[in-house]
């Protein structure tokens, strides 16, 4: 048994020193299950009450798992109904046994209505798999309170009765106790550091959100918090540096992209955040910003790009864009075309993706004409990505106001055509055709384009498309001072 416990106990002070404290954590556990003794339930109540306050485990399999057991641990014992109470002791079995179910388990032997057979039955059951040690009086005043007839559930308790009351608290050995001071040093140690790196951040964060654009700020802050071992320093240093070392920083952000993550709130999609010189810069909204949302921190003043995932948004979101510390927002990706004809002109936005299909519903009494109108009123709009099946939208743009206001303009019919305007370049027009039948439909893009001005044209064909097709289509391509031809090979 020692071996298997000091095997345990040594995973988890190597996992906690390479700062992976979730898989650390399930060491301790597994210790726990070896050995049972009462100074590794403490250490595991310290060890998830500092995990749940700092944030500092990751995301993933065990961290899932530890906080569904932790989640059902709290469910066990409340008042809830006869077929809840059931349905918690059988999830339970289908978890590793942890000494946090006792408390609900023995609450659950309280309850007036334990003494069903069934629920005796499977209270035994979850003791049974949990283990000893735990308190063998509410099961005797349970045993007690049972009706005579219920003789062979009477029968399970008095065995489970008889493990609890026959356990023999077993103790840690000289090398366990070692192993386990280790982590409790460890656990204040890191403790210490996370308060000396909060003063810091207190101290630069603010000067790092007033200036972000000033990397000389994030690499004093930097210095300091590598002074502490606060792996956003090394994470900092690393992303500023001009020959970064990619793998270094993807293993930082696997072990710590979620607590760098939590000051910009619950409305992120969690994961999918991409950092630059040590600080978001791109996030994608989640299904909860759908309601209202709370007002942004200072932590969003390093953000640039927010993705809403094509998903309709109320009018409110429009207020919560224009807030001060979005100022840094350029770019706004998948909006919603129903949603975008609400919003009021944003000043920082220069990049813009309206995603969704034109309809009544989504436009309401405007035409997708009206909506670009409305967009040339935003003072530094100057790239606008739209997503459409429907040529015709591109010939609403360059009747718009908006169109002279453009430098930049792309339009995707995803796997069919796509068409990039940039009227102030030589090679004003580009047109990508990846379908067969795309083809008949070059014309009838540069005449809706045609708004934008004819200056040079390039054309780009996958190899799907026959150039042979467009012989019948030359009159469209006159007027362009030249035309470039791109070969499939140039697509690959």
């Amino acid at each position: 048994m020692n071996e298997a416990l000091h095997s345990y106990l040594e995973r988890a002070v190597g996992c906690f020193t390479r700062q992976e404290e979730e898989e650390a954590f399930g060491a301790v556990m597994d210790a726990w299950r070896e050995c049972r003794a009462s100074e590794l339930v403490l250490f595991a109540r310290q060890f998830e009450a500092r995990l749940d306050s700092t944030h500092a485990g990751r995301e993933g399999q065990s961290a899932e798992a530890r906080r569904a057991a932790r989640d059902l641990a709290r469910r066990l014992g409340a008042q809830g109904q006869p077929r809840e109470v059931e349905a918690q002791l059988d999830a339970l079995l289908d978890c590793l046994p942890d000494p946090r179910f006792i408390p609900g388990l023995l609450a659950i032997a309280r309850l007036p209505s334990a003494e069903e057979p069934q629920r005796v039955s499977r209270l035994c059951a979850a003791l049974r798999h949990v283990g000893p040690p735990f308190d063998v009086e509410p099961l005797e005043a349970l045993s007690e309170r049972m009706r005579p007839e219920a003789w062979a559930s009477a029968a399970r308790l008095s065995f489970v009765i008889s493990l609890g009351r026959d356990w023999v608290p077993q103790e840690l050995d000289a090398k366990a106790r070692e192993l386990l001071a280790a982590l409790w040093e460890s656990m204040r140690a890191r403790a210490e550091m996370e308060s000396r790196g909060a003063s810091i951040r207190a101290q630069w964060l603010p000067r790092v959100y007033a200036n972000p654009e000033d990397d000389d700020v994030r690499l004093v802050m930097a210095d300091q918090l590598l002074e502490t071992g606060d792996p956003l320093g090394e994470f900092i240093v690393l992303q500023c540096s001009p020959t970064p070392d990619e793998k270094r920083i993807d293993a930082l952000l696997a072990a710590h992209l979620r607590s760098w993550e939590l000051p910009l709130g619950d409305a992120i999609d969690s994961g999918a955040t991409r950092f630059e010189r040590g600080f978001p810069v791109a996030v994608r909204m989640a299904e909860a910003a759908t309601r209202i949302l709370p007002e942004p921190g200072p932590a969003w003043l390093t953000v640039r790009e927010i993705d809403w995932a094509a998903v309709a948004r109320p009018a409110v979101q429009a207020r919560w864009l224009a807030h001060p510390h979005l100022r840094s927002v350029t770019r706004l990706r998948r909006v919603d075309l129903g949603w975008a004809r609400l919003l009021g002109p944003l000043p920082s936005i220069s990049r813009l993706e309206l995603w969704g299909r034109v309809t009544a519903q989504s436009l309401g009494s405007l035409s997708l004409g009206d909506v670009f109108d409305r967009l040339a009123l935003w003072p530094n709009l100057s790239w606008l990505e739209l997503r459409t099946e429907y040529e015709d939208d591109v010939h609403l743009c360059a009747r718009s106001t908006l169109a002279t206001k453009l430098e930049r303009f792309d339009v995707t019919c995803p796997g069919v055509w796509s068409l990039t305007v940039r009227p102030g370049d030589e090679v004003s027009l580009e047109v990508t055709l990846v379908k067969a039948r795309a083809a008949g439909l070059l014309w009838r893009l540069l005449s809706a384009a045609e708004g934008f001005g004819k200056r040079g044209l390039r054309v780009r064909c996958h190899r799907e498309v026959d150039a042979a097709s467009f012989h019948d289509q030359r009159w469209a391509l006159s007027g362009f001072s030249h035309i470039e031809w791109v070969s499939v090979s140039a697509l690959r």
